[in-house]
């Protein structure tokens, strides 16, 4: 690809200046930047997703020009982006042959082709799913496997991934890179969106760094660090970090330097608490789980994919109501999620956290009527000042009336985060805050978590990322099966091995399941 341009009118946003990218055949190639720096938005082009406005695209030496996804498909180029499209009711080899489904009598769905198509991607390629297993019964993890494999069926020689670990847990990321290095070694070129240096370094066979919008470099991994690499993506440090809340201590955003003080007293508890879900003939999702969190504290709670976790972030925030057991903010039981009391920064921060169709500064002022609608008026004035302040203190690269849904993943967990934060919440939940978010947005955001700490907040991180949850935790309590096997103190024995093996249920503490005190 080479001088690629890709501007947006609506938005005044030039995503692609002259973008450049070469791949080898047969490699793993890693595309990496900071959010908003274009990585994504020139893949999209090469999938067909998008139009550059100038700039050509090679294939084998030859030019071609790609009007859409089925002809990028023709030219053996297949895309898994970061919202996955299967069909949950479809079973892994419907899903597999979609929209190139095998035909008896030429009109009927061939069932069993199907299925022994299916069979054969997933042997030849190492994926151990079943091709007659339901899409909604899989994992985040063998989702993205069957997302894969629908390329391959569709013999695509050039895969594009974009940030295909931002939902995995450590252990789930190692089993899709040996996926990737079998793809390779297949001959396949595979080429990768990410923003982890680790994982740059540990997968990768060449690189490519983009910054706003420009191709900035681009050379064999083995050649640069991990420093390297994370300097050219960030560039001269302009005003995202130093925006960041100053008095929050530079040690809090370092693995294993968490710095606590006396915790206060107990803002936040859940007393046996269970969720039973009724589609799964009343298996608990949740099962007797017993948790405290106390002001000036960060309580971290972790655990893989179908732990319970996105379970127990329904149950804190209120978007779920317990089975059996109590939840207890400041002393009384759950209402109604109350703006002043409660701080809430979803792991679906687009859906969940944010209206896209909506301006910035309608998502930072909405929630709180009684400051910005005094008498059910909106107070115009007192909103966009709010808004123009908000995005100065926390960075925010757009304009007060930008539709947040044009914006980057990092600017939108920031807006998240002006407006969760701006109450001064005794209590406060944080969901995967970091996945998908570039170096300088997720220490932004260490930083202002540290930072709530400090003033006095109960804070409850939930996270599959090791690094957030050892970065901040004064505690760390683990999810397996639903419930708490392990609670560990900052010290000596809180470490990657520990949280990995009680993640995985290795261990006496996981095999006995105990309800916990955490």
């Amino acid at each position: 690809m080479e001088g690629i341009r890709k501007y947006y009118p609506s938005s005044g946003v030039l995503a692609n200046d002259s973008s450049r990218l070469v791949v080898e055949a047969g490699e793993i190639h890693a595309l990496v930047g900071e959010n908003g720096a274009g990585k994504s938005t020139l893949m999209r082009i090469l999938y067909g997703l998008e139009s550059p406005d100038s700039g050509t695209i090679s294939l084998g030496g030859r030019g071609v020009r790609i009007r859409g996804p089925a002809q990028a498909g023709r030219l053996g180029i297949g895309m898994v982006q970061q919202h996955f499209t299967l069909v949950p009711d479809f079973s892994v080899a419907e899903n597999i042959v979609l929209g190139r489904e095998p035909r008896k009598a030429c009109l009927f769905f061939d069932k069993k082709r199907a299925e022994e198509a299916a069979s054969a991607i997933l042997e030849e390629h190492g994926f151990r799913l079943s091709p007659s297993a339901s899409v909604a019964t899989l994992s985040i993890a063998e989702r993205q496997e069957l997302e894969i494999a629908k390329l391959l069926y569709r013999e695509a020689e050039i895969l594009i991934l974009d940030e295909p670990t931002a939902l995995l847990a450590e252990g789930e990321a190692e089993g899709l890179f040996a996926s990737l290095r079998r793809l390779r070694n297949a001959g396949k070129t595979v080429i990768l969106i990410t923003h982890r240096v680790r994982e740059v370094k540990e997968v990768s066979d060449a690189v490519t760094v983009m910054r706003r919008g420009r191709s900035v470099a681009a050379f064999a991994t083995e050649d640069a660090d991990e420093a390297t690499i994370a300097e050219l993506m960030m560039g001269p440090r302009r005003c995202a970090p130093a925006a960041a809340p100053t008095d929050a201590p530079a040690a809090a955003v370092n693995p294993g330097a968490a710095s606590a003080g006396a915790a206060g007293a107990e803002v936040f508890s859940m007393r046996s608490v269970s969720l039973v879900s009724r589609r799964r003939g009343g298996r608990p999702l949740v099962d007797s789980l017993c948790l405290s969190v106390r002001s000036g504290e960060i309580l971290g709670v972790c655990g893989m994919v179908g732990s319970g976790l996105g379970d127990l972030e329904d149950l804190v925030s209120g978007f779920a109501r317990p089975s059996r057991g109590a939840i207890l903010l400041e002393g009384t039981r759950y209402g109604r999620r109350r703006r002043r009391r409660l701080g809430y920064v979803p792991a679906d921060r687009m859906g969940r956290g944010s209206c896209l169709e909506a301006s910035v500064l309608d998502n930072l002022v909405a929630l709180d009527r009684g400051r910005f609608f005094p008498g059910g008026l909106a107070d115009l004035a007192g909103s966009r000042a709010f808004a123009e302040e908000s995005m100065s203190r926390y960075a925010v690269a757009a304009r007060a009336e930008d539709k947040v849904g044009y914006l980057s993943g990092g600017n939108v967990q920031k807006i998240v985060l002006a407006r969760e934060l701006a109450g001064g919440a005794p209590f406060l939940v944080f969901s995967n805050p970091t996945h998908g978010l570039d170096i300088a947005s997720s220490e932004f955001v260490l930083r202002s978590i540290a930072d709530a700490r400090s003033r006095g907040a109960a804070v409850l991180l939930l996270s599959a990322d090791l690094d957030e949850i050892l970065a901040l935790s004064d505690r760390v309590a683990v999810m397996y099966r639903g419930r708490i096997v392990a609670e560990i103190g900052r010290g000596p024995g809180l470490d990657r091995r520990a949280l990995g093996r009680a993640m995985l249920g290795l261990g006496a503490e996981a095999e006995e399941a105990p309800s916990g005190q955490a």
